[in-house]
């Protein structure tokens, strides 16, 4: 069941909603929260009953694991547990994501190989969701021991707490795509005593962030996909395009895996906010970033902090202890404490994606410019050029020099292999002999191509235009670059009301088409 769909849309959402604000009326908090779990579970159910007893299996597991984690004492005995429940999270994961991969080199037949290419939808999102849940369980983080105790009483394992931990762990807004939220972030406002209480605000706001996200996905990023797909599928098939249609179809991939998933993410902040609900946010005009490094405080952001907190923390921190103990300085201390973790961190989330030699190399790629930028940040030479420059100088210079290889890296995304790629830059930079059917590399095409990174470029982001109403959980402070002039401000108005619906009305037009959301793969 997709967002997208208007059988979620038209039934799905809307029933779920009558029924959470009707039991939350007649019966309290507690069975709105049961009426979030059961919801969520026939919406992941959609996807397949395999998949759905993997989820359920895995949530039942790491109920019972969290609970011995806040309630025992004996520390080898939690240890040893908190070590189980990561070995399943990260084991099944492991396996679901990269049998395929590994099957393509056994003797498997045709259909086995078929079917360990189908990844359980959602897994990696509600994976990490599940092993920060552990980790915090573990510290007894007190969020989470409050979590687990109703009506004061100490944590015990009960109907009631699993429903609670399934409202949050199984919340259909967040489950196939992320956000990846913290039980710190959603959990308190769970156990608010307002909790399920119609507010108009939490309406309007949702409904224009689901129309926001539907128009970005539906009308601008589906109809990128129109211009990206046939000329990365030419490349994939050993055929250059025309220079033309490979610029086109090169932008057009860019900007439309940027309205996708930004698209969903803001989907998802809407849907959860009808109940709510604030989620954290995932994009912060990423396309504008001054640098790699800027760019990962504002692409995907959820997914950024669980890998660092999982992988680039402690491994920072066995550098730091071994250099130190070895004596070493310089750039040896450097490579251990810093640029080591920072290359590891890097090609995890590449592989994340898939075990495909793009992404290896894309992680590579990434890693390496993360490090290279972080040292050459620390030089005399960019300290000078600092106090001698503005800040809107820098901040314009760093857009300009980030775009071009950041688009790069995105086509090497993009393509199934390397040898496609390759056959992208050659007609990027030299150009093809075939001419793509469906690309005309026109007026049209262009035009929009302009409008598509106008919007990027100029306009606020979805949580900058509702910014006075917090639709999102900021997990970052970024630096505004939105101009003076376009820093619009969303408001509960007849203004605003007829621009939300036109958006409604455009993107119903377009509803028809079968495109999933693209990280829906990962």
């Amino acid at each position: 069941m997709l967002f997208t769909e208007p059988f979620f849309l038209l039934f799905f959402l809307p029933v779920t909603l009558v029924l959470f604000y009707g039991c939350v009326r007649l019966f309290g908090r507690e069975a709105g929260l049961w009426v979030l779990f059961a919801t969520s579970c026939v919406f992941y159910a959609n996807w397949g009953i395999g998949y759905f007893a993997l989820m359920m299996a895995g949530t039942a597991l790491n109920f019972v694991i969290c609970y011995g984690l806040i309630s025992w004492s004996d520390r080898p005995a939690r240890f040893r547990i908190l070590a189980l429940g990561q070995i399943y999270n990260f084991g099944t994961l492991l396996y679901f994501k990269y049998f395929a991969y590994l099957a393509v080199f056994s003797d498997l037949d045709s259909h086995a190989k078929l079917q360990a290419a189908a990844i359980p939808i959602g897994i990696s999102f509600y994976t990490f969701q599940q092993a920060v849940l552990l980790v915090d369980a573990y510290a007894r983080s007190p969020v989470v021991t409050t979590y687990f105790s109703i009506a004061g009483r100490p944590p015990a394992l009960s109907v009631a707490t699993f429903a609670r931990y399934g409202a949050f762990h199984c919340f259909f807004p967040q489950l196939v795509i992320g956000p990846i939220a913290y039980l710190s972030e959603v959990g308190p406002q769970f156990l608010r005593t307002a909790f399920g209480r119609f507010r108009r605000t939490d309406f309007e706001v949702g409904l224009s962030l689901i129309a926001i996200g539907l128009f970005k996905k539906v009308v601008v990023a589906d109809n990128l996909g129109l211009l990206a797909d046939p000329v990365f599928n030419a490349a994939a098939a050993g055929d250059a395009a025309t220079q033309a249609q490979a610029w086109v179809g090169t932008l057009a991939y860019f900007a439309q895996l940027y309205f996708d998933f930004s698209g969903y993410s803001d989907i998802a902040i809407g849907i959860a906010r009808l109940f709510g609900v604030r989620l954290p946010m995932n994009f912060d005009s990423p396309l504008r970033a001054t640098g790699i490094v800027d760019f990962y405080r504002r692409w995907h952001i959820t997914l950024t902090r669980v890998i660092s907190r999982f992988l680039f923390t402690p491994l920072s921190l066995w550098g730091t202890r071994t250099a130190m103990a070895a004596g070493l300085r310089g750039s040896h201390f450097k490579f251990l404490a810093a640029w080591l973790p920072f290359l590891v961190n890097f090609e995890v989330i590449a592989l994340w994606h898939g075990a495909l030699p793009t992404f290896v190399l894309f992680g590579i790629i990434h890693g390496t410019w993360y490090v290279a930028e972080i040292e050459a940040r620390a030089t005399k030479t960019w300290r000078s050029f600092k106090a001698k420059t503005s800040e809107k100088t820098r901040r314009v210079l760093g857009q300009a020099f980030t775009f071009l290889p950041l688009m790069l890296t995105f086509a090497l995304f993009r393509s199934e292999t390397i040898g496609a790629f390759t056959t992208i830059l050659e007609a990027l930079f030299v150009g093809g002999n075939l001419v793509v059917l469906g690309v005309r590399a026109g007026l049209e095409d262009w035009a929009l191509l302009t409008g598509a990174f106008a919007v990027i470029v100029l306009l606020p982001n979805s949580n900058e235009l509702l910014r006075r109403y917090r639709p999102g959980i900021r997990t970052w402070e970024n630096v505004d670059t939105t101009a003076h002039w376009f820093r619009f401000v969303w408001r509960p108005n007849p203004i605003w009301t007829f621009f939300i619906v036109t958006l409604i009305v455009v993107t119903l037009f377009q509803l028809n088409r079968d495109r999933p959301f693209i990280y829906l793969g990962f």
